[in-house]
């Protein structure tokens, strides 16, 4: 699969000495484009894949490719990991969301329907791009990194939150934190939660015994608070890591209403949603 360079040279923070195999294709993203010559502009996925902030534990092209099959172009984001640290991967995916929409009109994606979908760790990845996106920034070293950072969509499943409540995933906020005490609850996506952030769905399940449910219930405790607009889903079945594609009930809900999440919000271009 080809990979798209997002820096064309001088990676921010970019270690030669880091040379593990989770990390061979840094500062790069994987385009899952559809090829048509439809006039419409289509909107845009942007995916974070999960694995802890150490790895990225298994491949979305099934779920960027489902993604397309809903007339919806894709990238997954080739965020680096342990040993990097914050705040590298928020680096990445902020340099990945502004490339995408720098090159809106190269790759035919309308640059104002740029989501985010994240997996797990990758679910606090995707988080971290709606609530800091105007946060923790770097010195600006080309015309992209003016370009807005803001997803204007987001789907958080079984999202990672917390960095410092007890209810936590350890390995992931060591991978992203190191032992830097301070950087637990600035990290962590129920302690910044705020107004301003895209439309967003979090689902989670109860039976989750890696990440906990929560985390997202944490998160949308706050959220509410604030008077942001998300829905959430809790699912009573499914372990962690639960595929939208198993062939089981809840599995084939929280297809359905991924799909209707986004149809609400006019991504949908190719097919019509049915009920389950």
């Amino acid at each position: 699969m080809e990979r798209i360079k997002i820096w064309d040279n001088n990676i921010p923070l970019f270690d030669e000495n880091i040379k593990n195999e989770e990390n061979k294709f840094a500062g790069t993203i994987t385009p899952f484009l559809i090829n048509d010559n439809e006039a419409k502009k289509r909107s845009c996925i942007i995916i974070c894949e999960g694995g802890s902030y150490a790895r990225h534990s298994y491949t979305c092209e099934e779920e960027a490719k489902w993604f397309n099959s809903l007339g919806i172009n894709c990238f997954i984001v080739n965020y680096r990991v342990y040993p990097y640290k914050y705040p590298v991967p928020l680096i990445d995916v902020k340099r990945a969301i502004r490339y995408v929409r720098y090159n809106a009109e190269k790759f035919n994606i309308n640059p104002e329907k740029i989501g985010i979908v994240g997996f797990s760790a990758g679910g606090h990845l995707a988080g971290s791009a709606c609530l800091f996106f105007d946060k923790f920034e770097q010195n600006i070293i080309d015309e992209i990194d003016k370009v807005s950072a803001k997803p204007n969509l987001a789907i958080l499943n079984y999202p990672v939150v917390s960095m410092c409540e007890n209810f936590r995933h350890q390995n992931s906020a060591k991978n992203l934190c190191g032992e830097e005490q301070e950087l637990f609850e600035k990290l962590s996506l129920e302690k910044n939660a705020r107004k301003d952030i895209p439309k967003m769905m979090i689902w989670h399940t109860l039976e989750d015994s890696i990440v906990s449910s929560k985390n997202s219930i944490s998160f949308i405790t706050e959220l509410e608070k604030k008077g942001a607009q998300f829905e959430f889903h809790l699912v009573r079945k499914g372990e962690h890591g639960l595929k939208i594609f198993e062939d089981n009930k809840d599995a084939k809900k929280i297809l359905y209403l991924i799909k209707q999440f986004l149809e609400d919000e006019e991504y949908l271009s190719l097919i019509h949603i049915s009920e389950p």
